[in-house]
């Protein structure tokens, strides 16, 4: 940890030249963690990740914005479990599309209300099963140039039940070569900008997702997928508007949780769950390191 403190302060003091505002319209991701069985073998246990993202929003007269984006994820896991429940390996899919209005009220506030229906399962389970609906409220305001926040509700029906997360998110020029940008408590980053729009920095993401799978022993059933990573990036631009970024980090909690099909609890918060009575199916994973590897299409925009 000492290590990755000095090297962070060792990247945010590198030369900066300037930072031009941008919208990514496309992103291409993958990701591998070096996870350990519960006898501490590496490389015996492993997950792979792919996901994809497209942003689609339009901007109309008045200013105010129909937004519309839609994500692909597709998960991995070679988990041990117990004997007599599975031992293949889980593929897990999530097809996620955000779509609504960004409501401008003046040139300095806005409000954002966003509609989230999302598929995640295995493709075997069955399509009712796997279908969850969420939604996202926000109020924006911009405070000057240099600083943009929005504060609202982040809600999703789950297969536990219902998820609330409070969320704050930050535009943040903190000094003209240091920004903090992200939708706490879910993702975040702070960086500075290099030659050429080129960024260092340090990056965090935390997600609690649950997934229906049906198979052989375990219709139904559904998995609870809890993650949160720490890592150093950078990105650096190899074309008009494309980008390609790296990742190296280590995962605090990168957790598969196996439950039956009616097994829930009252509510649950971020790193809260309330009347959790559940019990597990399958063993608990530890943290490891990871590597990520991102390809992004951005586009420049005036402000």
């Amino acid at each position: 940890m000492k290590n990755l403190l000095l090297l962070l302060v060792f990247l945010l003091n590198a030369v900066s030249v300037f930072s031009q505002k941008r919208f990514e319209v496309f992103k291409l991701s993958g990701n591998y963690n070096f996870m350990e069985t519960t006898e501490g073998e590496r490389n015996s246990n492993f997950e792979t990740a792919l996901s994809a993202n497209l942003n689609l929003p339009v901007v109309l007269k008045n200013g105010s914005i129909f937004y519309s984006s839609v994500d692909y994820q597709y998960f991995s896991i070679n988990n041990p479990h117990q004997e007599n429940i599975a031992k293949e390996a889980f593929k897990l899919h999530g097809i996620i599309v955000r779509t609504g209005y960004i409501y401008k009220l003046n040139q300095t506030s806005a409000i954002q209300a966003l509609f989230m229906p999302r598929f995640m399962g295995d493709f075997k389970a069955g399509l009712k099963q796997s279908m969850q609906y969420g939604a996202l409220l926000m109020y924006e305001k911009v405070k000057s140039d240099l600083l943009t926040w929005r504060a609202g509700i982040l809600y999703n029906r789950e297969i536990f039940g219902d998820y609330f997360v409070p969320v704050v998110y930050l535009d943040w020029s903190i000094s003209e070569k240091v920004k903090v940008k992200g939708l706490l408590p879910v993702y975040g980053r702070i960086y500075k900008a290099l030659e050429n729009e080129s960024s260092v920095g340090f990056h965090f993401i935390g997600l609690t997702t649950t997934y229906r799978i049906s198979e052989e022993n375990l219709v139904n059933h559904y998995v609870d997928r809890r993650s949160i990573d720490l890592s150093l990036f950078g990105r650096k631009k190899i074309g008009e508007n494309l980008f390609i970024e790296g990742r190296l980090g280590y995962t605090l909690l990168r957790d598969y949780g196996l439950f039956a099909p009616n097994d829930k609890m009252d509510f649950a918060l971020p790193l809260v769950n309330v009347g959790d009575n559940r019990t597990r199916l399958n063993e608990v994973s530890g943290a490891s390191p990871f590597a990520h590897l991102r390809l992004i299409y951005s586009v420049a925009i005036s402000d």
